[in-house]
């Protein structure tokens, strides 16, 4: 009976984790997120804002990332598994920016990011952000 019980358990427990294991696509990323972002030298304050994520129209590994660090501008993101890489590149107004994010929660409702940012003065500020989904 115990054995029983353990195997319901497991099974279910690989079920709650099935959806990141088996891969994050891009259409689950597309929609409204929340950022709340750290404070740094450019920005002082925790800053919390909106960004929306669509799929790149060329390239099937890639997402744009609209209102990247709340300048109204837009960022490129690479998506392998679970986590979204931000090659560096310079997006409108001079900000050169690069770094990573990792995909989080059952359904992939939260990116935990660590990205760098240059406004072109070449001193660079390290961001810890956190996208939550809107919609679920």
């Amino acid at each position: 009976m115990i054995f029983g019980l353990s195997t319901v358990v497991i099974s279910s427990c690989e079920d709650l984790l099935g959806d990141l294991n088996s891969g994050i696509t891009r259409e689950m990323l597309v929609d409204t997120w929340k950022v709340e972002e750290t404070p740094g030298q450019y920005k002082s304050d925790e800053e919390i804002y909106w960004v929306e994520i669509s799929e790149h129209l060329t390239d099937t590994a890639r997402i744009i990332i609209y209102n990247f660090y709340n300048v109204d501008a837009d960022a490129e993101a690479v998506l392998s598994g679970t986590t979204l890489t931000l090659p560096q590149q310079t997006i409108e107004g001079g900000y050169t920016v690069e770094g990573s994010g990792e995909i989080q929660g059952n359904k992939g409702n939260e990116i935990i990011w660590s990205y760098s940012v240059d406004d072109g003065s070449g001193v660079s500020e390290n961001i810890t952000a956190i996208f939550t989904r809107l919609t679920f």
